[in-house]
């Protein structure tokens, strides 16, 4: 099977790289909705995790708490540079999320967030096809993404959000998904969701 073209995610990685030194201003509005993702992933002592898209590192630093063996894999190379000056983390790396610098079954938890939901349908089963094969048995992958909400107000803020970013901020790609449909056709089994901020889900599937 060929792999999905990448051109259209090379938009967004020139997003990151642009905004990196202005990351840690805008970072922490998004953290909540990471951490609770973090708490629904259910972390171990001794699990080997694999943060994708890390930006400064902060989802690795609290897996770290947990006493959790973690890597980090980024696409925006200016991202690594501004997380390695923030804190001190091991096991970085610059890759490609269609195809994972990693052995088969090498994770117990691989995590990301607002990373999938840059990526068309086809393109987001293509990166959890990847990360299943990554994940050790029984392991689990775990988004934190957008999604969308049935309220009124938040019908008007999501097309509101739609428009800001097919019309103003063209590189920022983010958008509301169903991820659970999308871990059922990659394989994943026992799929669980969980609310985590306005407008944000948590997804879990096991390998």
């Amino acid at each position: 099977m060929s792999k999905p073209k990448t051109t259209y995610p090379l938009k967004v990685q020139s997003f990151y790289n642009s905004i990196s030194h202005l990351y840690p201003l805008i970072s922490f509005v998004d953290n909540k909705a990471k951490n609770r993702g973090i708490s629904f992933s259910e972390p171990k002592q001794g699990n080997k995790v694999l943060c994708i898209g890390f930006g400064l590192g902060e989802e690795i630093k609290k897996y770290n708490s947990f006493g959790c063996t973690t890597y980090g894999l980024e696409f925006s190379g200016s991202m690594i540079k501004s997380a390695k000056k923030r804190n001190t983390l091991k096991n970085l790396a610059k890759g490609n999320t269609f195809s994972l610098p990693y052995k088969d079954k090498s994770f117990d938890i691989i995590y990301s967030a607002y990373m999938i939901d840059i990526f068309e349908n086809a393109q987001i089963i293509e990166i959890l096809k990847e990360m299943r094969r990554a994940l050790k048995p029984k392991g689990k992958i775990i988004s934190v993404n957008n999604t969308f909400d049935k309220g009124l107000l938040s019908r008007i803020l999501i097309t509101y959000y739609l428009f800001v970013k097919d019309n103003i901020f063209t590189r920022m790609k983010t958008r509301p998904i169903i991820a659970e449909d999308l871990f059922r056709k990659a394989g994943l089994r026992e799929i669980k969701q969980k609310k985590v901020f306005w407008a944000s889900e948590a997804v879990i599937g096991i390998k």
